[in-house]
């Protein structure tokens, strides 16, 4: 049954006439997720609306999509960090036992704040968790929050945490498009993954500038969605969405050092440092034209010039 029949837009009064505004204001009443996010456990993308879960398909076919044409709206310049204490569980809605969107120190929200800073955390020190391989890894895991959205549908923003493992990959994107005078906002950008890895990791290649009518959509959903997209990007509060790619979440199994440093030290007292395992310095390695090659090509593609 329709309860609108007496207000219609057609027959306004006078002096509401050009105050029209076609926003539901209400729509958080009957939102269960806050905004989409996009999941890339197992190499392939799904995405998390509220309790629906849906895999990303090519077009008409049930095979699940290599890719994403996106657009990248916003980014927090910041590295994020989320730490679970008994290990992140696929599919799981409870909240991180502590996390930050800063990477300076834990969210005011977060259920148990680890330590007063995350560099002196020692979930955040090199070593603290052994991978299912014996490898050393953190903890706390490391992503940035980037909103995005599908390059015919810029109205819908949701949230993709590029994982520790692709962020060298994200900076040399960035680095590229930074030395053209570019914004990530300018150009469609198709996310997909490096299979030559087992593990999900992702990668970032320029296909085309945005057309003009894109740009002025993708700047009027900026403008409208600002609280969304601050909350999407973290630089704003909102509740935490705790629906994450588990190989975002590195499972906590503790090293012994660290085992030992948590029983000497469960809140980290003022002007004293835990001390921790630091993370080997990287073989110098001149960086070979393969590191750089798809995203030139795909850069010098859009007739950019040097």
């Amino acid at each position: 049954m329709n309860d609108m029949v007496a207000i219609k837009a057609s027959k306004l009064p006078a002096h509401l006439q050009g105050k029209v505004k076609n926003k539901n204001v209400f729509a958080a009443a009957v939102s269960v997720g806050g905004f989409p996010v996009v999941s890339i456990k197992g190499k392939v993308f799904h995405i998390q609306r509220g309790d629906e879960r849906t895999l990303v398909t090519k077009g008409e076919d049930d095979e699940p999509a290599a890719s994403l044409e996106t657009v990248i709206l916003a980014v927090n310049p910041d590295k994020s960090k989320v730490f679970y204490d008994s290990g992140y569980e696929e599919g799981s809605v409870a909240k991180p036992t502590c996390y930050s969107n800063t990477g300076g120190e834990p969210a005011a929200d977060a259920d148990e704040p680890q330590a007063k800073k995350c560099a002196v955390c020692p979930h955040n020190q090199w070593g603290s968790r052994i991978t299912d391989n014996g490898g050393k890894g953190k903890a706390c895991s490391d992503s940035m929050r980037l909103a995005i959205a599908p390059s015919g549908q810029l109205n819908d923003p949701m949230l993709i945490r590029v994982p520790a493992a692709s962020l060298k990959t994200l900076g040399q994107y960035g680095a590229q498009l930074a030395k053209r005078g570019v914004e990530p906002l300018h150009v469609v950008t198709r996310i997909g993954f490096d299979y030559n890895v087992a593990h999900p990791s992702l990668t970032f290649k320029a296909m085309r500038f945005i057309e003009p009518d894109e740009l002025a959509e993708a700047e009027a959903v900026l403008l409208e969605e600002d609280e969304t997209i601050g909350q999407i990007i973290g630089t704003s509060a909102a509740p935490l969405l705790a629906a994450v790619s588990a190989s975002d979440i590195a499972p906590a199994k503790k090293s012994k050092k660290l085992e030992a440093a948590e029983e000497e030290a469960a809140v980290v007292p003022k002007k004293r440092k835990v001390a921790v395992e630091e993370e080997p310095a990287p073989k110098a390695k001149a960086a070979s034209v393969e590191d750089y090659n798809d995203i030139d090509e795909a850069l010098d593609n859009l007739d950019f010039d040097d």
